[in-house]
């Protein structure tokens, strides 16, 4: 009975909920109505009764969407929780904060907090969620914030896009009412910014999506890819504040007056106080001088708790919680928010899944969210069934181009082959079926069952949670299990971590088996070719010269420093010579750039295909060449560097690209490396 009263709660519509009482205060702020009058009520009422005394915008709701996930400790990917329950809370906090000296960042201390529940909303199977919110609740937090010197800044989660922007020297503050320009987009390597520098900053799976989409934009690509990533929280997990020595001490020894007097606050505003309560970091305010602890009292916001039945005994459990200013509330759309759940979250392996079509044949029919099955000519086909090649993504350009020319049109098919986690779809809906198997060859040799995989699957019953992992006898029959049931994803047959099996081509068969587990009927063979490797990249030779002069002999590779020739009291130009090797099992591109510390980067002087290179064709998987760089006598001294970026062609068609919104003729990243190499240019 609990569990259905919850549900019905949870199915409330918005403007039937009755005002908790931090509503009817926020409102009552707002409008000047005795919050007597409002709490308790519904905005249905209220729209009625009060339609000529408050503000009908007021009445208004705002739409807030965003997605619950979880990350992959390993690879970093975000895979999403199902059918757990949002919870939106309305929220007024004290907050202390923390300014440290000498960091660009500040942390706050909640105590003293009042939460009220305001919405609820239960995630999809993709952990995505929509809930609305009353305008006024909104309305009141923006005022609160424009009303106190830098708070809209500081009580902004940082984004990676954020942590980049960073990365450039600070314009100087415009006070220009008239609108201004909007900056400059951002731009890994003509900015100069070293992957490793950004990878610092933001993570290595984060900087190298963002490379490898750069890499490969053309002119009027859709940039959603890119937004995505840009806009993720730059930091998934608070961070731990610098706190001094003395602090930490007093907070863990929970010595209160202790506290207060080394603060200098009031014993009544640390008695909630806990150092190991904290949310952070944020972006520090420059603006004005800020004390390094800093009492701010009743902080209003909007906050999420979220619960999933983790342990299926039919109560959830928290997966997220106590965090504020997720949310980037402005005047105009607010974006999504991305709610990272905590380890013990229960999580799907996919969001989207394809149609099946079953008719009583067993079948492998989808690679993720790709067909397998090729569409009639003159379309271009999918997959090769024999050579286990993906035929779409990442094609041949024969001209070497990084961008395809009018000569290389149309394309030739690709041979990419697949990479990472493989999610097989299709028919094992077989009369007569009880268990299925899927039976590999490797490299042509003997066939042998898939045995030890099993996955997740999901469905929500009666308002609970079910979780059913597949398993597999020695023999790697699984049971069938109906379509009817119910069990996202539906018709899985294997997920299969390919990264855990040689590179190489895999041929597969469905069998399906009776009860007694004998096999009544097989499907066609399929092949695929894996390859989890990535490319071998190296740097082999660097020389420089004055520009027109002549080169010097071999610098070394590790910290190499070159002395610029000062004539007249100017630094004059100077070429550096960069030679590298590039090698791949499957090789898609190679790209060699220049990189600097602020005034400019070295530009290419040679041939673009000294710097850039495609492959040209299945069997082009090395490359072998020479570039050069000009670094203008005006650019100052300092750290230079040359990085290279070379990519596998392997691709995976699970859905968490491009791929399925391109028809899979796209050009992926998924394995690649980015060596690079320092240079230190001194004058005289």
């Amino acid at each position: 009975m609990a569990a259905k009263a919850k549900d019905k709660r949870k199915n409330v519509p918005p403007d039937e909920r009755p005002l908790t009482q931090i509503q009817a205060n926020r409102l009552a702020a707002l409008s000047g109505v005795n919050a007597k009058e409002l709490v308790g009520r519904t905005v249905a009422e209220l729209s009625v009764s009060h339609r000529f005394i408050i503000d009908p915008t007021l009445f208004f709701f705002r739409r807030i969407c965003g997605r619950v996930v979880k990350k992959d400790p390993v690879t970093g990917e975000l895979y999403p929780v199902p059918f757990a329950t949002v919870h939106v809370e309305d929220t007024d906090c004290s907050l202390l904060g923390y300014f440290p000296g000498g960091w660009g960042w500040s942390w706050f201390f909640p105590f003293l907090c009042r939460r009220e529940v305001i919405a609820t909303a239960v995630t999809d199977e993709c952990g995505r969620f929509c809930v609305y919110v009353p305008r006024w609740d909104i309305d009141w937090i923006l005022r609160w914030r424009r009303e106190r010197i830098c708070f809209p800044l500081i009580f902004e989660r940082p984004s990676i896009r954020d942590i980049l922007e960073e990365l450039h020297p600070r314009p100087p503050i415009i006070r220009d009412p008239r609108p201004q320009p909007d900056p400059p987009p951002i731009r890994l390597r003509e900015a100069g910014m070293l992957p490793h520098r950004v990878a610092d900053l933001v993570g290595p799976e984060a900087m190298q999506q963002l490379a490898s989409l750069q890499l490969t934009a053309t002119l009027g690509d859709n940039a959603q890819a890119a937004d995505a990533i840009l806009d993720r929280p730059a930091f998934s997990r608070a961070i731990q504040p610098p706190l001094p020595p003395k602090v930490r001490e007093l907070g863990e020894a929970g010595d209160v007056k202790g506290l207060s007097a080394h603060l200098n606050l009031e014993v009544k505003h640390l008695r909630d106080f806990r150092v190991d309560r904290f949310i952070g970091p944020f972006r520090r305010c420059f603006d004005v001088f800020v004390p390094e602890w800093h009492l701010v009292i009743d902080v209003p916001d909007i906050t999420f708790r979220v619960t999933q039945d983790v342990d299926g005994d039919g109560d959830e459990e928290v997966i997220y919680s106590e965090n504020f200013f997720e949310v980037r509330w402005n005047a105009g759309p607010i974006p999504d928010v991305t709610l990272e759940a905590d380890p013990i979250a229960v999580a799907g392996i996919t969001c989207h899944t394809p149609n099946i079509p079953c008719e009583d044949q067993p079948a492998i029919l989808f690679a993720g969210l790709m067909p397998l099955v090729n569409p009639p000519l003159p379309a271009d086909p999918y997959h090769d069934a024999g050579t286990g090649y993906g035929r779409r993504p990442n094609r041949p350009h024969p001209s070497g181009s990084i961008t395809p020319t009018i000569g290389d049109l149309p394309l030739p098919l690709a041979q990419a082959p697949y990479t990472r986690v493989l999610q097989l779809y299709g028919c094992n809906q077989v009369q007569g079926g009880a268990y299925y198997r899927l039976r590999y060859s490797f490299n042509g040799g003997a066939s042998v069952p898939f045995t030890g995989l099993t996955w997740p699957l999901h469905r929500v019953v009666s308002g609970v949670l079910q979780t059913h992992w597949p398993t597999a006898d020695a023999n790697g029959w699984y049971p069938i299990i109906p379509a009817a049931d119910g069990w996202h994803p539906n018709q899985l047959l294997l997920n299969w971590p390919t990264g855990s099996y040689p590179n190489g081509r895999y041929t597969l068969t469905l069998e399906i088996g009776n009860a007694a587990k004998s096999v009544i009927n097989t499907s066609a063979a399929i092949s695929f070719m894996v390859d989890n490797s990535k490319p071998v990249a190296q740097f082999t030779q660097l020389r420089w010269r004055v520009v027109g002069g002549a080169w010097s002999d071999p610098l070394p590779l590790m910290c190499p420093i070159i002395h610029r020739d000062v004539v007249n009291g100017s630094p004059v130009d100077i070429e550096f010579e960069i030679s590298y090797q590039v090698t791949a099992d499957h090789l898609r591109s190679v790209s060699l750039n220049g990189g600097g510390c602020g005034g400019g980067v070295p530009t290419l002087e040679s041939a673009v295909n000294t710097a850039q290179h495609w492959h040209t064709s299945p069997g082009d998987n090395a490359v072998s060449n020479t570039a050069v760089f000009r670094l203008l006598g005006g650019q100052p001294q300092g750290a230079y560097s040359f990085h290279l970026h070379a990519a596998s062609r392997a691709f995976n068609p699970a859905g968490s690209d491009t791929g399925f919104g391109l028809d899979w003729n796209y050009n992926p990243v998924y394995n690649d490396v980015q060596p690079f190499l320092p240079v230190a240019v001194v004058n005289g």
